[in-house]
């Protein structure tokens, strides 16, 4: 093994250039090959090359190890929606429930108490579906004044988050999210056909964004990307900036529902259709600045040895789930990431099953131990892997090993535009 497959650095090629990749140091180098090959031969590759192996290793990484490490804490209000949205995840399970005020105060405080008296890391809690939550805004609201009591009283700083629909919106509700200056965010297909096809109810989303905008409330745009809409992204892009040229940050995000697709072959043209689609939507991005994201985008800036480090995350049935996407106990996996409950005399956990929950991660699967992005993957999506079929994983796979030469791509040619490449070596900062 040489020095640079110890220390998890691999090379692409790009216009004669070469790029040392290092998703653990999440830095890069650009170089001509022979610039490459002089400093090898001669030895020098730690001295010349050494901030790409500059790193604490993912295993000394701070991380979740328990749930009292968490800091943020995802609550789904309810399993009601006035939606019924094509490629819905919860739908299957969704059973009219809503969560208790006392439950979710319980678990609240557990989210405070359970954090060290040193503990100086902000807190997050995010309000999202299994349902609509604005439909349950009573409850919301209460728990975010209990929330921010708490947060005041132990000195801790918080933020709120809440991802909607868009189409629940009244004076009283913009006026409390602008003084607690939640962070909101609407899912909306920004395309008027796609969002009426596979969300419905165009108009009233985009007038409540255009509401929230107006009175002062920075809005990200989450826009998921199907068959129906994945060769259009630039077109989204020039419609967003058009309608809304406040919003300063959009999620492009795949869709992870198999049965939209009819074969694997058909997932791995959208995939290949995709990443195309999201790399010239950062393009337009860059000139306008937008942030245009997606998970697997997020995972080339922040090296992981486990896709997700789980959820903290309370159902509106008082249950705790290590997934937001597993709602009720009528999904099929929901006996594997349930791992606690809140009742009467407080939050329970089975430590067991947490931890045979956060154990799927790369070093638990045979098939990441030679991938060369396990880092940038975590082992897959949690959801994924167990609610797809073996063919069907396995494109996943190779889109995230193809989206991430193209994102390093990408940001190679945007640093190549600030640096004079006769420069013998390149190093770049940090993601």
């Amino acid at each position: 093994m040489n020095w640079f497959e110890k220390n998890d650095i691999f090379t692409y090629e790009l216009d004669g250039q070469l790029i040392l990749y290092s998703p653990v140091a999440r830095k890069y180098a650009v170089a001509a090959r022979e610039h490459i090959d002089e400093f090898l031969s001669c030895g020098k590759y730690n001295e010349v090359f050494g901030p790409l192996a500059d790193y604490v290793p993912v295993g000394k990484q701070r991380k979740v190890r328990n749930p009292e490490d968490y800091t943020l804490l995802t609550v789904l209000p309810n399993n009601v929606c006035n939606f019924n949205c094509s490629y819905c995840y919860s739908a299957a399970g969704r059973n009219q429930a809503v969560l208790d005020i006392e439950r979710l105060t319980g678990g609240i405080d557990f989210f405070f108490d359970s954090k060290p008296a040193d503990f100086n890391r902000p807190l997050t809690i995010s309000y999202m579906g299994g349902g609509e939550p604005m439909l349950s805004w009573g409850l919301v609201k209460e728990s975010i004044e209990y929330a921010e009591k708490k947060a005041l009283a132990g000195g801790k700083r918080l933020n709120i988050r809440i991802i909607t629909n868009g189409s629940v919106l009244n004076e009283d509700i913009v006026c409390f999210l602008k003084e607690k200056r939640v962070e909101v965010s609407v899912s909306f297909e920004i395309l008027e056909e796609v969002q009426n096809a596979q969300r419905k109810h165009y108009p009233l989303v985009k007038e409540n964004i255009r509401k929230l905008i107006d009175s002062g409330i920075p809005v990200q745009i989450n826009s998921t990307i199907t068959p129906s809409n994945v060769m259009r992204m630039t077109e989204m892009m020039d419609i967003l900036i058009a309608d809304f040229p406040e919003v300063r940050s959009a999620m492009f995000e795949p869709v992870t529902a198999q049965e939209l697709f009819e074969s694997a072959e058909s997932m791995n043209a959208f995939y290949d259709e995709y990443r195309k689609g999201f790399i010239a939507a950062r393009k337009i991005g860059d000139s306008n600045d937008i942030d245009i994201i997606s998970f697997a985008y997020l995972r080339t800036i922040f090296p992981i040895d486990r896709a997700c480090p789980g959820e903290y995350c309370i159902t509106a049935e008082g249950f705790i789930t290590g997934c937001y996407c597993v709602a009720t106990q009528q999904e099929p996996l929901f006996k594997h990431t349930c791992y606690g409950i809140i009742d009467e005399n407080g939050v329970k956990f089975d430590r067991d099953k947490f931890d045979t929950l956060l154990s799927h991660n790369v070093h638990s699967k045979e098939k990441c131990a030679t991938c060369k992005v396990k880092w940038n993957c975590g082992g897959g999506c949690f959801h994924q892997f167990n609610s797809y079929e073996e063919e069907y994983r396995n494109e996943v796979c190779n889109f995230t090993e193809s989206f991430v030469e193209d994102l390093v791509k990408y940001k190679v040619e945007k640093l190549m535009k600030q640096y004079d490449m006769n420069m013998p070596i390149c190093l770049s900062e940090q993601f």
